[in-house]
């Protein structure tokens, strides 16, 4: 028998925010209290389908709730995870954790004076295949990885590739190393906005949003094997110096499910949080240091 539920806002009502209120009502043990917007069309209606309070001013909240999510534009991250930090609500907030190192080292101060928990939304950390990835490469000396997707003009871009896509990516490297950074350097092209769109760095990490075709996969060579994960069939592939190959699917709960199910047990002191503010500064510090090093192309110009 449960006898407490987590009481718990969405801020933010994008797509991915919409899934986070999604998944939280369906969770035995939350109560799904409000969901915030400021733009929403159906803030309304789409509060009502899960039985939540409705409300365009997140500030409304602060001190009513246990914990929040907080899926607003990078830009606004640490206004909104700031504020329900100093008044003792724990916080997931999503990648990026904020537009600057500056405001991330800040929320992990925040939280750790009120004693708060403060979880990162790096997503791809909760996939199965991820995790059997972290148990299976544990002295990494080589990582490859590829993320790119073709331009979606409906896709929000208020972050360049880097921090949109690359991130997740540079995140589990740090994963997995557990090293200190010791050089970055990058190249990008813009072609559709005055974003980024196409990053590759000396860490073998390449992102893009302007490809022919949707593909995540990263391979790691460990002293003894090469094992190459396919972030979107979620296949593993161990390729052993010495020795048969080895191909398996990894199946498990969905990605968002096992996070927001990970964040309410550590607000409940059942868990430590897997993505802790501290990881997500360390991600977003590697991720500004290569836009530093990053030289940009323009597109060809016609003549």
């Amino acid at each position: 028998m449960i006898h407490h539920k987590t009481k718990v806002a969405v801020i933010g009502l994008g797509q991915w925010g919409r899934n986070h209120a999604r998944i939280y009502a369906g969770m035995p043990n939350v109560h799904l209290a409000a969901v915030v917007d400021v733009n929403s069309a159906d803030l309304r209606g789409f509060a009502h389908r899960y039985k939540a309070e409705a409300f365009t001013d997140y500030r409304k909240l602060l001190g009513q709730v246990d914990a929040v999510s907080v899926v607003v534009p990078t830009n606004l991250h640490f206004e909104v995870a700031s504020a329900f930090l100093e008044t003792e609500s724990h916080v997931l907030v999503e990648k990026p954790m904020t537009a600057t190192t500056a405001e991330a080292a800040t929320l992990v101060e925040l939280a750790r004076r009120k004693n708060r928990v403060l979880l990162v939304g790096h997503v791809e950390r909760f996939k199965p295949a991820v995790r059997r990835l972290a148990e299976l490469a544990r002295k990494p000396i080589f990582i490859q990885a590829r993320r790119v997707r073709p331009y979606d003009r409906t896709r929000t871009m208020d972050v360049g590739v880097v921090m949109d896509l690359m991130i997740h990516d540079i995140d589990i490297v740090l994963s997995l190393v557990r090293g200190r950074i010791v050089e970055v350097g990058g190249l990008a092209v813009r072609v559709h906005n005055s974003q980024e769109d196409l990053a590759g760095c000396v860490a073998w990490l390449l992102a893009s949003r302007v490809s022919a075709d949707k593909a995540a996969e990263i391979e790691v060579t460990t002293p003894d094997r090469v094992i190459r994960l396919d972030y979107l069939k979620q296949r593993l592939a161990i390729h052993p110096f010495h020795g048969e190959v080895e191909d398996m699917a990894i199946h498990g709960d969905e990605p968002l499910l096992a996070e927001l199910r990970h964040f309410i047990n550590c607000v409940n002191g059942e868990e430590q949080p897997l993505v802790s503010g501290e990881d997500g500064l360390q991600a977003l510090e590697v991720a500004h240091r290569l836009l530093q090093r990053m030289s940009t192309v323009a597109p060809p110009v016609r003549v």
